[in-house]
Parts: C-alpha cells; sequence; structure tokens
C-alpha cells in the first residue's frame, strides 16, 4: 500500500510539510519495548528449582565480609607489579580481545544507522545527436533521494537494544581477560620463582650427595666402611644431577611462559627474585549472591540473555507490517524545457507500508531460531554462575587444607633435619650404615620440596581466589563505573 504526492516548485508546500510532521509524530510515538527479564527472573530461570544459594560460603566458617580490591599491592613487590603492568600492555592475547570489542561496538553503529534515514544523490548528463543534424541535444539530471523506515513497532531499536547489550558483554569479557591475564600474570612469576627455589634445592642436593661420597670413600680407604657404601652414595650422587638437571629445564620453562604473557621472545632470560614471598592476609568471603554483580564474566553472561532477548523481541516485531516514508526532489533539464521555459523541478513523496504475507515460513522458522538461542544465552548464565560458586568454594577450601598441610609439612622439614643430623654423626662414629643415612637425607629434601610447593601452592591459590571472589588487581572495581553506564541502555 502507497499513498503518493507529486509536486513542482509551484505546488502545495504546506500539505507536504503536514504530511512530513504527521509522519514523524508517529515515528516519535512508536511502541514501547518489551521490559527486558531482571536479574532474579534470569536467574530462576537458568538454574533448577532444587538450587538453593546459600547466604554465605560453606566453605568459609566466617560470616561474609567485604572483599577489597588491589590485591596485587598485597604481596608487596615492586618488581612484580612492573611485571604485570607489561603484561598488561604488551600481551598478544589481550590485544586480540580490545579488538573484538572495537568489532562489537560497530554493531551498534550499524543498528542505529537503520533507525536513520538513507540520503541519496544522482547526477548525471546525456547528450543526443541527429546523424543529419550538426546540433546536440544535452540533458542535466540532478536527484536527492531519501528513504526512511519508520519504526512503529519498535523493530528497529530491539536490533540496537540487542547490540548495545553485545557490546556491554564484549566490554564486560575484555575487563575479565584483563584481570585473568594480571592473575595468569603474577601466577607464572610464582611459578617461575617456585622453579629457582627448587633449583637452588636441587643444587644443595647434589653438593650433599657428593659430601657424602666424599666421605664414604674416606672410610672406605680407612677400612671402616665396604665398597658398598661408596657404590650407593655415588648412585645417590648421580639422582641428584639427574635431578638438577631437570630443576634447570624447569626454571628455563617457567621463565619462557612467563615471557609469552610479557609478548616477551621466549628466551628464558627473564630474572627472577629468588625470595620467600609471604602470603598476605586471610581474604574475606562476600556473600555468593554478590558475585552476580562483582564479576565482569557473570554480569556479560547477563547481558548475553538480554541480547538474545531483544533479537528474539525484533524478530517477533518482523511479522508487523513495515512502514517507511520515502521522498525524492530532482532536476531535469535540457534544450526542449529551456525552449518552452517549463519548470525543471520535480519532486516526488510516499508513505508506504508492507505487509509479509508469505515468505515460505521462514520469519517463523527465524522466531524458533531466536527462541533457542535465548534459552541457550539462559542455560550459559546458569552455567556461568554455578562455576562461578564453584571456583570460590574450591579456593576457601584449597586455602584451608592447604595451610593446615604446609603446618604439617614444615615441622615435618624441622624433624627430619635434626634426624639427619643424627644420622650423619652416627655414620660417623660407625653406629649407623650408609643406607640409613640416604634414605632419611632423600626424605629430609623431598619434604623440603614438598614445603616450597606447598607454599607457592597456597600463593597460586590466593590469586584464584581473588580472581573468583571478583576482587581487582588494582584499586578500580572489576565492574567499573564506565562499565555499569553500558548496562541497561534500552529506550523506553
Amino acid at each position: 500500500m502507497m499513498a503518493a504526492t507529486m509536486w513542482r516548485r509551484s505546488g502545495s508546500a504546506a500539505v507536504t510539510r503536514g504530511a512530513c510532521l504527521l509522519l514523524v509524530s508517529a515515528w516519535l510515538g512508536g511502541c514501547a519495548l518489551t521490559a527486558p527479564p531482571q536479574r532474579d527472573e534470569v536467574l530462576q530461570r537458568a538454574l533448577p528449582a532444587t538450587t538453593q544459594i546459600p547466604p554465605g560460603w560453606h566453605q568459609s566458617g566466617s560470616l561474609p565480609g567485604e572483599v577489597g580490591n588491589n590485591w596485587l599491592a598485597s604481596f608487596n613487590d615492586p618488581q612484580l607489579q612492573v611485571v604485570v603492568s607489561e603484561a598488561l600492555a604488551h600481551n598478544p592475547d589481550l590485544r586480540q580481545a580490545a579488538s573484538t570489542v572495537l568489532m562489537v561496538a560497530q554493531g551498534i553503529n550499524l543498528a542505529s544507522a537503520q533507525m536513520l534515514p538513507q540520503i541519496g544523490a544522482q547526477v548525471g548528463e546525456t547528450g543526443t545527436r541527429d546523424y543529419d543534424d550538426s546540433n546536440t541535444d544535452t540533458a542535466h539530471q540532478f536527484n536527492v533521494a531519501l528513504g526512511w523506515e519508520l519504526d512503529i513497532w519498535g523493530r528497529l531499536r530491539a536490533q540496537k537494544s540487542a547490540a548495545q547489550a553485545n557490546y556491554a558483554a564484549a566490554s564486560l569479557d575484555y575487563a575479565f581477560a584483563r584481570q585473568s591475564l594480571a592473575a595468569m600474570t603474577v601466577k607464572s612469576w610464582f611459578a617461575a620463582v617456585q622453579a629457582s627455589h627448587l633449583l637452588a634445592l636441587a643444587q644443595e642436593s647434589e653438593a650433599v650427595y657428593r659430601q657424602l661420597l666424599h666421605v664414604s670413600r674416606v672410610r672406605n680407604s680407612a677400612g671402616k666402611v665396604s665398597e658398598f657404601d661408596v657404590i650407593q652414595a655415588q648412585a645417590a650422587l648421580d639422582s641428584s644431577e639427574a635431578a638438577l638437571q631437570d630443576a634447570y629445564n624447569n626454571l628455563a620453562i617457567a621463565r619462557r611462559n612467563l615471557e609469552l604473557l610479557l609478548g616477551r621472545y621466549p628466551a628464558a632470560e627473564i630474572a627472577v627474585a629468588l625470595q620467600t614471598d609471604a602470603l598476605p592476609s586471610p581474604v574475606d568471603g562476600s556473600a555468593p549472591l554478590s558475585l552476580l554483580s562483582r564479576r565482569p564474566d557473570v554480569v556479560a553472561a547477563e547481558q548475553q540473555v538480554r541480547s538474545a532477548f531483544r533479537s528474539l523481541e525484533a524478530d517477533r516485531l518482523a511479522l508487523l507490517p513495515d512502514f517507511s516514508f520515502q521522498l525524492e526532489v530532482g532536476r531535469f533539464s535540457n534544450n526542449l524545457i529551456g525552449l518552452l521555459d517549463l519548470n525543471p523541478w520535480l519532486g516526488h513523496a510516499a508513505v508506504g507500508m508492507q505487509i509479509p504475507v508469505y515468505q515460505g515460513g521462514a520469519l517463523r522458522a527465524q522466531i524458533a531460531i531466536g527462541d533457542a538461542q535465548e534459552q541457550a544465552a539462559v542455560a550459559n548464565y546458569g552455567s556461568v554462575v554455578l562455576s562461578a560458586f564453584n571456583e570460590v568454594e574450591t579456593g576457601l577450601g584449597n586455602e584451608h587444607y592447604l595451610s593446615r598441610e604446609l603446618v604439617y609439612v614444615e615441622r615435618g622439614v624441622a624433624s627430619l633435619d635434626k634426624a639427619v643430623q643424627l644420622a650423619n654423626d652416627r655414620y660417623q662414629a660407625g653406629a649407623s650404615d650408609m643406607q640409613s643415612v640416604l634414605q632419611l637425607q632423600a626424605r629430609e629434601l623431598a619434604t623440603r620440596a614438598d614445603a616450597i610447593d606447598l607454599r607457592y601452592a597456597l600463593l597460586g591459590n590466593r590469586v584464584n581466589l581473588y580472581l573468583a571472589l571478583g576482587s581487582s588487581f588494582d584499586s578500580e572495581p572489576m565492574v567499573s563505573p564506565q562499565l555499569l553506564s553500558l548496562l541497561n541502555p534500552d529506550p523506553v
């Protein structure tokens, strides 16, 4: 259905202006969009009815506390802060994530463009000449056309809202990627420091077994022990030298992994401080439901639900008639029009309505696809929420059991250290054999290695726990005020 008006420059401009005002008023008074589902409603759909979220964490014996930010500073290591800054500036994966956000942002511009008038211009010139006449008739043509889809039902606004939610989700994912990269860099740094400690222990072990071999040879030369003691000591030294090479390799691997995160060539050349990193004070656990607003990945999953909801709404609105407004103004002139002194200006205005009558079921199929996509987004939200809860519960459980285990292992180190000293004294006095000394020495060194592993497992778990609880590595919250401004941009 199309209503059109044609006029020349002398036509009724007042009628045209009235029609335009009527169309603009209809566009401005278009139907409002359906209210999107709120967080509680999405959570209720995403989780089984039997899933109850507790007010506090099961693995935490204390009441929920307030989770702070700037956890990186709590390690009190300036070099570590420099390394994290380098990773944030040069990591290739993070730069790729930033580019993804820029691409998704253009989806808003594309959706917004559909809501604006589309304007085009055409300029042309043609010449006609008869074979038996030297005269040439030249015609000049110029016209400007404007087309505008009137978003009466809100389909275009729903598409723009979906694009805005997609952009918010991408921005939140990027924010969480920054936080994850900072956490990975810190853990990689700790892994390199841990490997340095284990290398130092392997070097000490090699020196200890070399000394035991020397003692056994001296005592064998004096006839106090048999060749069997020397052979055992030599075998222990050989094993320690093999373990030393493995420790060198593990340190090189840890350095290369760290260099990759920093965007450097993996040359295993980065220097790490050989120091015993202290574990910061215990972290307070917030209430489980606070993760729904603290963690960018959880909020991003919620925005994906909103985007799918708006896309489905746009698909349903596509079943309704489309209204459009077209306006074309042009000028056509040639020799004949000039001779007859005719008005060269022409105009055309039209209001159209397009009704989808039959498209082979394509529109209904698109609605079914959109409905399935929304259900998938809701299910994904439930999965992300449960995974976030699990990460915190696991981190709190690890914090509890690893710290207790470390206490017992450190006690074992102290006891075995005394036992090794006594065994060496007894061996020197001829009251014990080499096998007893080697067994105790091996247990003592292995227990010291376990203590190093546990200490850095606690440090790595603490970093994981910070990330799981939504604690930012710097002073700005994970879901910053800038990110909050991107949420809920729906027009009314």
